[in-house]
């Protein structure tokens, strides 16, 4: 299966989890919808115009490139009681809200596969060329990003009955038995897929390595990870 990787990158982070309310907690990694408004934004889609068609078109995997950390800084927020104060705000409210962070960038490897994504050589270009038609971001609007293309590559199934290091996220459904090792991690349940109207569809399970790491791994009958070879190295990744 053809397909592209790339990096992006930022200060800071912040993916909001689903059902956090007042307080704004963050997803450790970018969900796979986020991931999809990134491509998007690249290729200059209107907004909820292709969730259906990216769901049917297009693999999408993460990982991550730097150990990274959560910390909680409180925003200003306006207060809005009747309608007259959008104009003339008076009163103010305060939200927790947390932000990923790390001792360098926050940086993430996405992996982007799908043979019948009709826009996959323009996306490859504009990788290429940095040419997006909106500017990326690491979740909110006011943490831009900066993409760095990594590679044009082939995607190559791979079936295995034994364990394999998978560097990307691993749906928790697929995961058979984990070798225990001196790894971190972490289980979030995150959205995958949106439906008509924007509606959130039922949310999945995934396995992430928290200080990069790789996940050795055993998957279940009927789950494949997939091979991919570039810039003189081998990964197998497991598509979110």
């Amino acid at each position: 299966m053809r397909g592209v990787i790339f990096d992006i990158e930022g200060k800071y982070a912040h993916f909001r989890k689903t059902y956090t309310n007042s307080s704004s907690l963050s997803y450790t990694v970018p969900p796979r919808t986020t991931i999809q408004g990134i491509i998007a934004a690249i290729l200059g889609y209107e907004r909820d115009s292709y969730y259906t068609y990216m769901d049917e078109s297009l693999h999408i995997s993460v990982r991550k490139n730097t150990p990274t950390y959560k910390m909680t800084q409180t925003l200003n927020y306006l207060r809005i009681e009747k309608s007259s104060e959008f104009t003339k705000p008076t009163k103010h409210t305060q939200i927790p809200f947390e932000i990923i962070a790390s001792s360098k960038n926050v940086s993430y490897r996405v992996y982007v596969g799908g043979d019948t994504f009709k826009d996959m050589d323009v996306l490859i270009t504009r990788l290429k060329n940095t040419q997006y038609v909106f500017p990326p971001t690491l979740g909110t609007a006011f943490f831009l990003a900066d993409i760095e293309f990594v590679s044009e590559v082939h995607f190559e199934k791979y079936v295995s009955e034994t364990f394999t290091p998978i560097s990307s996220v691993i749906k928790a459904d697929a995961v058979e038995k984990i070798k225990l090792e001196e790894i971190a991690l972490l289980k979030e349940k995150m959205p995958r897929s949106f439906g008509q109207n924007r509606t959130l569809k039922p949310l999945e399970s995934y396995f992430i390595e928290n200080s990069c790491k790789r996940i050795t791994a055993r998957l279940k009958d009927g789950f494949a990870c997939w091979k991919v070879d570039y810039e003189g190295c081998e990964e197998f990744i497991v598509f979110m």
